[in-house]
């Protein structure tokens, strides 16, 4: 082989070389790219996830302070609607006041205890209906006590007090409940 041919084929080996080293390189970019676009994808991926899940935590924790709030709210508006209540229904005591009140007075103080009462509240109205049950005791009006009677003997260590507004305010707690549920309805 001459000089010439020798330097041809070692320049075409070279070249074939060269267009191996290429293609590998060529192969080996593209493949390297294919890697980091399934490494950049499966990245988004992840942090897309992480994202929805943090979304999905904050909204949930959102959504039960809001819960917690409302019910707060329902609770204070519907602990003023009691009080309103109890309001309203200690103004409408009077209206018990009726034909039948003497019944009424007669039988409130049937339920004492049998005792020589001292003292006996009443409203003024009924001062002369409180005489005619308690002859002995000092009668005092009370304008603070729409019907019933207040009384207190043995030198105020025994009292007892069947007023309409005792008696409302003993039996409120359970009667509430069917209130605000009758009003709330209505509503």
């Amino acid at each position: 082989m001459g000089y010439h041919e020798l330097i041809a084929s070692l320049r075409r080996e070279g070249e074939e070389q060269a267009d191996e080293i290429r293609r590998t390189a060529v192969a080996e970019a593209d493949r390297i790219k294919v890697e980091s676009v399934a490494e950049l994808q499966a990245l988004r991926d992840g942090y897309a996830r992480r994202r929805a899940d943090a979304v999905a935590a904050e909204e949930g924790r959102l959504a039960a302070d809001s819960r917690r709030q409302a019910e707060r709210i329902r609770l204070y508006a519907e602990a003023a609607l009691v009080e309103r209540l109890y309001g309203l229904a200690q103004d409408c005591l009077a209206e018990l006041r009726d034909e039948r009140y003497a019944g009424q007075f007669a039988r409130l103080v049937g339920e004492l205890l049998p005792c020589a009462w001292a003292t006996v509240r009443v409203n003024p109205v009924d001062v002369e209906l409180a005489r005619s049950h308690f002859p002995h005791a000092r009668i005092e009006p009370d304008g603070a006590i729409s019907g019933g009677v207040r009384v207190s003997g043995e030198g105020g260590r025994l009292t007892n007090d069947n007023t309409f507004e005792k008696r409302l305010e003993r039996c409120w707690p359970e009667l509430a409940t069917d209130v605000t549920a009758t009003v709330l309805r209505l509503v």
